[in-house]
């Protein structure tokens, strides 16, 4: 705790944009000014601890990135990351930018729950990467064999421990134009999606952030977020690598199976920036008990974004509300927005000032497109960071004044390079400069309110109804797990428009079931004035999500049409069989290049 109150920042982010630094240049440089000092501190579920220098970090990167020098890959190589929160990951990311390749992050499985479903999607993915390489740990390395044979993808699969070499490395010329990383957008809707960003992209997006937050020599990062989405990677390691600062990190299932793990990792630490979805706010508010608060400090915690799913303003009320008497202050709390294809931030607020709110009628919302004064409540997400763009374009692409709804455009010096290796999905993205970004939102003094999704909106009897509506509804009725309630609309014949379904997670046993539908059914038609068409009772992990924790309406509209929405089950022997043997099969392909 004392050497992280000595870091001293060394960079100016802006300077590294403007002379078109790289992300394997900035490590190299913080790896000379700050060698000794704490880089990051990685608190183990078991609560052992171990300290990364910024002096080890690029020790661990040069290994690596002399690993693939000595494998013969050529800069502009792919290696997909399989691997959790630690210092492999680390040592992986940063060796596969440094030796001038193209890192791309995949979330590892770490349950056996749902291990066949889990396979096939990485086969998607990987079928879309084509990496170079394949990175992960010993448990899931059959699967991940599997997933790439699969794939028919020739990529080598190997473990860390592999990735060693007897030559040193050698320093190569990095454009700082290149791709740097892809990252694969959250899934929410569709297959899976590279956005390329290159260096430039990172290094902006993350300079615009900090010309907003203004961080100093005091401030010290905290994150649980997973390292193979954005808001871990790119808000959690790289503002921190930027600012010569240290993070604290912990591993997001260690936050899931204890939440209060986080704020005493703040507490403990002094940790004053740390960002969570909605999600994670509803659980400390909702679920931890105030017994497990005694003694608790967080007056230290000066910035707390909240991002990546929607922002519920009763969630952020709760949650201040809440940790109000352990030094928590509500300004504070930061809405933003972003998305994949910005690398991570384009709005944020006004850091130390009290996040607007906006009271709108939903049927005007609805029906005419127009946010006029009613009783849903709205938080705004601010406005443009330094050097970006926002507008709200109409069906016709043009610009609508404010307080229209419409779809949300950015443009900006982090706007991704392109969908990888998908042109006419990189030529509908974007249009005259401005990035589609699908969702919905209007301005009001020049601040952004999200209303939802384009793609997700229901159709019903000539009137659009935006999900999360029906969903925050439906998670008031007692006996309905927060955060897992997916609505979506089906195909109706015999109307000939869509019905409505409500699909909910719950742990009330089955003779209550009848009692409970009925009461969302009630809930939901008193807030939105529509009454579903289906309620559908779930056993808990039953409605799908992201690895991120967003909901998939697509992709449970799909299981709900199929007949197979269900809790995911735990694999069988036969399941396993399957698993190995695809793996084996792959083994002894002649085709396949062997790891070293």
């Amino acid at each position: 705790e004392g050497d992280m109150s000595m870091n001293r920042p060394v960079s100016d982010p802006q300077a590294w944009c403007r002379h078109g630094g790289t992300l394997g240049a900035l490590l190299e440089r913080q790896a000379t000014h700050c060698a000794d000092l704490t880089y990051v501190q990685l608190l183990a579920d078991d609560g052992t601890e171990r300290r990364i220098t910024y002096g080890d970090l690029a020790v661990g990167a040069r290994r690596v990135a002399a690993a693939f020098q000595g494998m013969g890959l050529a800069p502009g190589f792919r290696v997909l990351i399989v691997l959790p929160t630690g210092v492999e990951f680390i040592d992986t990311f940063y060796g596969t930018v440094l030796a001038g390749g193209v890192a791309i992050p995949a979330y590892p499985p770490l349950r056996s729950k749902g291990l066949t479903d889990y396979q096939e999607r990485l086969a998607r993915l990987i079928k879309v990467a084509k990496p170079d390489v394949v990175v992960t740990f010993s448990k899931v390395r059959l699967v991940v064999e599997a997933a790439t044979f699969a794939a028919r993808v020739p990529a080598r699969v190997v473990e860390p421990s592999a990735l060693t070499s007897r030559e040193a490395f050698r320093p190569v010329e990095v454009d700082p134009e290149a791709v740097a990383m892809v990252q694969f957008s959250s899934g929410s809707t569709g297959d899976p999606r590279g956005v390329m960003l290159s260096h430039r992209n990172l290094l902006a997006n993350v300079a615009a952030v900090l010309d907003v937050l203004q961080p100093d020599e005091t401030d010290v990062n905290c994150s649980w977020l997973p390292l193979y989405h954005d808001m871990g990677l790119i808000g959690g390691l790289f503002m921190p690598l930027f600012c010569g600062r240290p993070v604290v990190l912990l591993s997001p299932q260690g936050f899931l199976l204890d939440p209060k793990r986080w704020l005493w990792a703040i507490h403990k630490h002094r940790a004053t920036i740390s960002t969570a979805p909605n999600f994670a706010y509803q659980l400390i508010a909702g679920r931890v008990d105030e017994r497990e608060l005694v003694g608790l400090d967080l007056s230290c915690w000066r910035l707390a974004l909240c991002g990546a799913e929607p922002v519920m303003p009763e969630t952020l009320a709760a949650f201040a509300q809440k940790l109000a008497p352990h030094g928590f202050k509500e300004a504070g709390l930061l809405p933003v927005y972003g998305l994949a294809e910005v690398a991570l931030g384009a709005l944020f607020p006004v850091p130390g000032v009290t996040f607007r709110r906006d009271q709108v009628d939903p049927a005007a919302l609805e029906r005419e497109g127009q946010a006029v004064p009613g009783d849903r409540v709205l938080s705004s997400v601010g406005k443009p960071l330094p050097g970006f763009d926002v507008r709200i374009a109409g069906a016709d692409g043009a610009a609508l004044a404010e307080r229209r709804v419409g779809e949300i455009q950015l443009r900006g010096p982090s706007v991704m390079v392109g969908y990888l290796d998908d042109p006419a999905a990189t030529a509908r993205a974007m249009v005259d400069g401005w990035l589609r970004t699908g969702d919905l939102g209007y301005l009001a003094d020049g601040e952004l309110y999200v209303v939802g999704r384009s793609k997700d909106l229901i159709l019903k009897g000539g009137r659009n109804y935006a999900p999360q509506d029906l969903e925050n509804a439906a998670e008031r009725v007692p006996g309905v797990r927060r955060g897992c309630v997916a609505a979506f609309g089906v195909p109706d014949p015999v109307t000939g428009t869509e019905a409505v379904v409500v699909a909910a997670e719950t742990r009330e046993p089955a003779a209550g079931h009848a009692a409970l539908r009925g009461a969302i059914a009630e809930q939901v038609l008193a807030a939105v004035g529509l009454r579903p068409d289906h309620i559908t009772l779930l056993p808990p992990g039953a409605v799908p999500k992201t690895s991120s924790g967003k909901l998939q309406r697509s992709r449970a509209r799909e299981r709900w049409l199929a007949g197979s929405l269900v809790a995911p089950q735990e694999p069988g022997m036969g399941d396993m069989v399957r698993v190995v043997g695809r793996a084996l099969a792959q083994r002894m392909v002649g085709t396949r290049r062997q790891a070293p």
